[in-house]
């Protein structure tokens, strides 16, 4: 295989102290508390806020009708529950400091301690060809990662299945392989989440410029699916065990296992891999400036639902592109990006996104189904 000019980022760095702590700790239940920072001492004030509310008979108005709530420092204003309210935006977000923070998760490490809100995800293993199992893979190139992070000077958080609540860092990064009972389907591909902030777009972008520029890989075009976006780590929206909505984040498949150059590659050199994220990290940190927060807050949209005419749904952001599906008179979706007069939407029924126009739908309610990620959902990666 030739090897990629990848700097200081691509020599081999020793597995340290440091990166097998970090393991151990969390194997043993330690739940990396020093890992989370200020995660102790924040439960302390989470918990204390939260028997506050509850005395002062506020609970209820907190988590359903779109009271701010202050986590960790950061007014966090969610989406009001009346049909048709607009959502607020997200103010006064309190930037970290220190070395930058790097979280990284091994995809489906110890996926069976998920706490009860998730406990369908338990059995979620990974995927599996022959004797080469994904989870191995996503801990060999984590544990690298993470070595490479602490050789720079950062702070590494390593990150369990079970996610920290409100999980604080400059990066997330959730490290997965893919498999296809197609075997010659290959390569790599990643995603920010649903209603990405501008700082996990550009977290993404630096990411898979990286990932570009290796003449020896393949982006798997068109890969990235509904799982991914609405990966269960992100969604703070129905869970108490997901990162913070400031918290930059995407999810990697590194490749498929399933496909014998692909695999070869993954088993082989999970160094080199490590070494594609660490280079889109730091061309990512080049560019932060952490004084600067209002790009960590993520796009704010509200739910719709199709008008009187129904609604027309297309591949891409144009009248000309092509119609996928007409959605029905009143029928809810949920807008997951924006651009012009279009909304990107999530179609439940069709487990899939399309655009329409925003002319073609009213402000709704969430109605709190499950959505991709979730663990009520029916596909949940």
């Amino acid at each position: 295989m030739q090897a990629a000019d990848l700097s200081l980022t691509r020599r081999r760095v020793a597995k340290n102290d440091v990166t097998n702590a970090l393991f151990s700790r969390a194997a043993a239940g330690d739940g990396g508390r020093e890992q989370v920072g200020a995660g102790s001492k924040r439960g302390v004030w989470i918990s204390a806020a939260i028997v506050l509310a509850i005395f002062a008979g506020v609970a209820v108005a907190i988590w359903g009708a779109g009271v701010s709530r202050n986590v960790g420092g950061v007014v966090d204003h969610r989406l009001p529950a009346a049909a048709g309210a607009q959502p607020k935006q997200a103010t006064a977000i309190r930037p970290l400091s220190g070395p930058w923070v790097v979280a990284v998760q091994p995809g489906h490490w110890q996926i069976g301690e998920l706490p009860q809100e998730l406990w369908r995800l338990r059995t979620n293993t990974g995927a599996q060809w022959g004797d080469v199992r994904e989870v191995d893979i996503n801990r060999a190139v984590s544990s690298d990662l993470i070595s490479m992070i602490t050789a720079q000077g950062w702070k590494p958080v390593l990150v369990p299945a079970t996610v920290p609540p409100e999980l604080r860092a400059d990066a997330f990064v959730a490290v997965h392989a893919d498999s296809s009972s197609d075997t010659s389907r290959h390569g790599w591909k990643l995603s920010s989440p649903w209603r990405s902030s501008q700082a996990s777009r550009e977290l993404a972008k630096a990411v898979a410029g990286s990932f570009a520029q290796e003449p020896q890989l393949v982006e798997d075009v068109d890969g990235i699916t509904v799982n991914m976006r609405g990966y269960f780590a992100f969604n703070d929206r129905r869970f108490v065990h997901a990162i913070g909505p400031y918290t930059p984040a995407i999810i990697i498949e590194l490749g498929f296992i399933s496909n014998a150059a692909d695999r070869a590659r993954l088993t082989s050199d999970p160094h080199y891999y490590a070494g594609l994220i660490m280079r889109g990290l730091e061309a990512y940190f080049k560019g932060r400036n952490r004084s600067e927060t209002a790009d960590l807050a993520p796009m704010q949209l509200p739910w719709v639902m199709a008008g009187p005419q129904g609604v027309v749904v297309r591949r891409s952001p144009s009248a000309d592109s092509e119609a996928l599906w007409r959605i029905d008179p009143g029928t809810i979706m949920m807008p997951v990006d924006a651009s012009g007069d279009w909304y990107e939407v999530f179609v439940r029924h069709h487990f899939a996104t399309g655009w329409i126009l925003k002319s073609g739908v009213v402000d709704t309610a969430d109605p709190h189904w499950p959505m991709p990620g979730e663990a009520g959902s029916a596909n949940v990666r």
